[in-house]
């Protein structure tokens, strides 16, 4: 940790506007890897010509898009070093600098900028942004923003909350690999699933998802285990989710398959459609069932046959 009256962070910022979308979702997943405490947007929307937006004129216009800039804090010096030279060597036309942020409750004012997202069936909301009334149908998640990525905000986490809203896991066991924040296993329980574990190798993910566990009053319904799939497997599962990176899929194929049971399914994500060839080459043992994407991202779900099925 750094000095307790000041924080590491890095603020970053593009050149210019990145009018395909890919730039922000590229930068969001190098950053995941490095558990970044909160993320800031500096980013000062242009007013349109005139010079005001109109209140009293619904509705109201999107406001021109604006350069990316981004203060990410990190939990220490060493941390935010190798968040930046790995930002620096995927996205080399960004410009990085170092600053140590006084602790004057900059995380709660950076992560109150964030309010609920809307994912089919799903709503998942920080504790200030909880809707007064859940219709009938739909399935409430309250996730603290500061237990990292996994909050509904990503296009991947999107993916497969849309994917799980087309399964009926009534009764299954459920496996999220690389669980983070928990969201996809608090899910799947609130949908009827009656074993649901969530494995990831960071003890602060895990720690912070049995916290979400705990705020959702799914204490003892959902478990999370801090451990390797690859080395120390837990028992397969009906459903598999593995929101991960694409070279993490490519590396760790045959283990995540072990995983399904037959007639199980796998659902993957944390990959690019530029990566979706390959993903889908390493799983050619099973059999896609379904191709979803929004912006790069991608998601594909496979079915393991069954035995004479």
């Amino acid at each position: 940790m750094a000095d307790p009256r000041t924080w590491p962070a890095l603020v970053i910022s593009a050149p210019d506007v990145d009018l395909s979308g890919d730039r922000e979702g590229h930068l969001a997943a190098v950053l995941d890897d490095f558990s970044p405490a909160a993320i800031e947007d500096l980013a000062e929307l242009p007013l349109p010509p005139g010079g005001l937006w109109d209140p009293s004129f619904p509705p109201i216009p999107p406001p021109p898009p604006a350069p990316l800039h981004w203060r990410v804090f990190f939990d220490g010096p060493a941390t935010r070093a190798a968040a930046r030279a790995e930002v620096a060597r995927v996205l080399p036309d960004l410009t990085l600098v170092d600053e140590d942020v006084a602790d004057d409750d900059w995380a709660a004012r950076s992560q109150r900028g964030l309010t609920r997202v809307e994912v089919g069936p799903f709503v998942i909301a920080p504790p200030w942004d909880r809707p007064a009334e859940v219709p009938a149908g739909t399935t409430l998640l309250i996730i603290e923003p500061s237990m990292g990525f996994g909050t509904g905000h990503h296009q991947t986490t999107r993916l497969c909350l849309r994917l799980l809203a087309t399964f009926d896991v009534t009764g299954q066991r459920v496996l999220d690999i690389g669980t983070g924040s928990g969201v996809l296993a608090m899910a799947a329980a609130r949908r009827g699933a009656t074993d649901v574990e969530g494995i990831d190798l960071d003890p602060d993910a895990v720690q912070s998802a049995h916290a979400g566990a705990a705020l959702n009053d799914l204490t003892g319904l959902v478990t999370f285990q801090e451990a390797d799939f690859r080395t120390t497997p837990p028992a397969p599962a009906d459903l598999v989710f593995a929101n991960l990176t694409g070279g993490m899929i490519l590396m760790s194929a045959a283990a995540l398959v072990a995983l399904v049971r037959p007639g199980g399914h796998l659902i993957l994500s944390g990959f690019t459609t530029e990566e979706r060839a390959g993903v889908f080459e390493a799983m050619r043992t099973l059999s896609l069932v379904r191709t979803d994407t929004e912006d790069e991202w991608c998601t594909l779900a496979f079915k393991r046959t069954a035995p004479g099925g």
